[in-house]
């Protein structure tokens, strides 16, 4: 189960569905939503489990409210709030990485063994809580022993338009600490292990600040960046557009570290700077995917997800826009002050993100920044700086800027801190403003121009909407044209409703 996101279907329910199948079981992917909201959606199981990050505590406790059947089971990357699940209603919560943790799991469930047996499992007897940790992280081998469920799809509104997301690389190579004083009081000692040791020294920081950038969790929760073999995502690929997909996106927190951990292996790849990109592994999934006949025509477009700016160069830029020019590429700016920005963990600096967005535009590809507004260390010089050097990437080539509140999530370095008030009501508001103007003029650009897009379906009021194809602004079409889900048409762009919705009407299927 999961809650959905209008136009994306993840990665982790398909993974979770895919192992519950590879070990001989049947299930299926339903969403929180429908859950909740129609009668006798959960009946007829034996077993729930749902999967959420941290945000979606509280829609999967109402899931719990509607259930009636056996065990229910929490995972994904809100198992770090395992207290609160569980004293919520949760029978159980499957902690780490599913392909280690949920296959034992099964077996206490077929009573092969018993909760203490199985590692990675937290759960409520009569003495209280028990928790069963797994220390350490997956191996490439158990990693991807496991194929994420491809029927899954077809479980999804709107799937033949979706984005469906493919993942690439597990984990980040991230493994820098912030130097900001964290909520405990603690703060970097500047020992300097997680910058200039060992690739193994890096992993473990001596007053035990959590890896990578104070605000994200992927390092601490699913370790190092480790690549999933080319020909298992190839295969993956060719299944979904068999069976209709039109837009699917290579997931990774970093697609510039796939086959980088090939480059340092057996050691684990800890150093978001060095090696530079495996450029010879990166060509070789793109020349292979992009030789699928429905890719090569131009009807099913293939993107990538995130990618580190400071491994950015020429090189890559160039190699990236030989393969996917014209679809979109996010960029990690956050803040853009120079010292807040290196302060926070990040492994880049300031100027090599303009620099990067730069590089990205001259060969074709779309850049979009991602900001956060709230973060520990903000003030008003900070919101400033911010501007300016969104302004600079604006100049250079964004087309989109995405802006985020900070959560302080658990497991991270920022864990505890107070929550910051909507941008709007808080220090970041000239910020917002911004953004919002930057992106509404983005899309009045498009005005008058004729663009593909795909059909997603009907909204309350029988228009028909469309995603941009490959990706962009969601599209209401003005005229009564009778289109199928998942066909491709052209529009003309009419008129911009917001920074993310345009009219248009339709020139030709």
């Amino acid at each position: 189960m999961r809650k959905s996101t209008q136009d994306v279907i993840g990665v982790g329910p398909r993974l979770v569905l895919g192992i519950i199948e590879g070990l001989g079981h049947e299930g299926e992917v339903i969403q929180c939503e429908d859950a909740v909201k129609v009668p006798g959606t959960l009946k007829g199981f034996e077993v729930l489990f749902v999967s959420g990050m941290s945000p979606d505590i509280e829609s999967a406790i109402r899931v719990i409210d509607h259930w009636r059947g056996g065990p229910s089971v929490a995972g994904g990357p809100m198992y770090v709030d395992y207290e609160v699940l569980l004293s919520r209603g949760f029978d159980y919560v499957v902690m780490g990485e599913a392909e280690t943790s949920l296959p034992l799991f099964l077996k206490v469930l077929e009573r092969q063994i018993n909760e203490s047996e199985a590692l990675g499992l937290a759960w409520i007897d009569r003495s209280g809580l028990r928790l069963n940790r797994k220390f350490g992280w997956a191996s490439p081998d158990e990693l991807w022993r496991f194929t994420p469920s491809i029927k899954a799809v077809k479980s999804y509104p709107h799937w033949r338009a979706a984005r469906v997301y493919v993942e690439v690389v597990r984990g980040c190579s991230n493994f820098f600490r912030p130097t900001l004083a964290l909520k405990d009081g603690r703060k970097c000692i500047f020992c300097d292990i997680c910058r200039s040791g060992s690739l193994e020294e890096r992993v473990k920081c001596p007053i035990d600040i959590p890896p990578g950038c104070g605000y994200c969790s992927v390092p601490n929760l699913f370790g190092p960046a480790r690549s999933r073999p080319r020909e298992q995502i190839v295969s993956e690929v060719k299944e979904l557009v068999r069976l209709g997909v039109r837009r699917i996106v290579l997931s990774a927190p970093d697609f510039l570290d796939y086959g980088r951990d090939y480059l340092v292996y057996p050691k684990p790849l800890t150093d978001p700077r060095e090696p530079p990109p495996n450029l010879l592994e990166i060509e070789k999934l793109l020349s292979e995917l992009g030789s699928i006949p429905e890719v090569q025509s131009g009807d099913v477009a293939v993107m990538i997800e995130n990618i580190k700016p400071n491994l950015v160069n020429h090189q890559v830029a160039e190699t990236l826009g030989r393969y996917l020019a014209g679809t979109p590429v996010h960029i990690g700016l956050e803040t853009g002050d120079p010292a807040h920005h290196v302060a926070l963990g990040r492994p880049s600096t300031v100027p090599e993100v303009i620099q990067a967005v730069k590089l990205l535009r001259m060969h074709g590809l779309i850049p979009y920044i991602y900001v956060i507004h709230g973060l520990p260390g903000e003030t008003n010089e900070t919101i400033e700086r911010t501007m300016k050097a969104i302004r600079d990437a604006w100049k250079a080539g964004a087309e989109k800027i995405t802006l985020y509140r900070f959560t302080p999530l658990k497991g991270t370095a920022f864990e505890g801190f107070t929550p910051p008030p909507p941008a709007v009501r808080s220090r970041a508001r000239p910020l917002y403003f911004l953004v919002k103007e930057l992106n509404t003029n983005s899309k009045r650009r498009l005005e008058g121009s004729v663009i593909r897009c795909v059909v997603a379906g009907k909204d309350r009021m029988d228009r028909t909407i469309c995603y941009s194809f490959p990706h962009g602004p969601v599209i209401k079409i003005l005229n009564s044209e009778v289109a199928k889900e998942g066909e491709i048409l052209k529009v003309r762009i009419e008129r911009t409703i917001s920074e993310r919705v345009v009219n248009g009407k339709v020139v030709s299927s």
